[in-house]
């Protein structure tokens, strides 16, 4: 009888072990989290800087009907809803939604008629934080960067 207790103990795992496996699942777990919680940033990266390429044809597709780009002003705006002072040769909206000219955040992308390199416009992003400057993802992104 007293044999066959021993085999019982021995066959089970003791509460000391289950907590380091639990500890160690644990470790990893937040090891793991915190990989995947910078993923999604740089998606929006990403996302931000094929926008760019969206929307500087549909600012060229305004320029073509409107003989200009859209004043500072109006800002991207003007790609989804006729500007006041249309004439009528606003031929839009050059972009489907109002939510195609916010970056992936959900702030509003500036534009910069000139553009800072003397250029005709620039498209910026503000980053994460949509505030000036800023390191890692809440850097601002420019179209001149490409």
């Amino acid at each position: 009888m007293n044999q066959k207790k021993r085999k019982q103990r021995k066959s089970g795992f003791t509460l000391v072990e289950l907590l380091v496996v639990i500890v160690i699942l644990m470790v990893i777990g937040t090891i793991s989290m915190q990989t995947f919680r910078k993923e999604p940033d740089k998606a929006r990266v990403q996302a931000a800087r094929t926008s760019f390429s969206q929307l500087e044809t549909a600012l060229e597709r305004y320029k073509l009907d409107m003989g200009r780009y859209p004043a500072e002003e109006d800002g991207l705006a003007a790609l989804v809803s006729a500007p006041d002072e249309d004439d009528g040769s606003w031929g839009g909206p050059y972009m489907r939604k109002s939510k195609d000219i916010r970056d992936p955040w959900g702030n509003d992308y500036v534009l910069a008629v000139p553009a800072s390199d003397g250029g005709d416009y620039e498209l910026v992003c503000l980053g994460a934080d949509g505030a000036e400057g800023g390191e890692g993802f809440n850097a601002d992104l420019s179209s001149l960067d490409e």
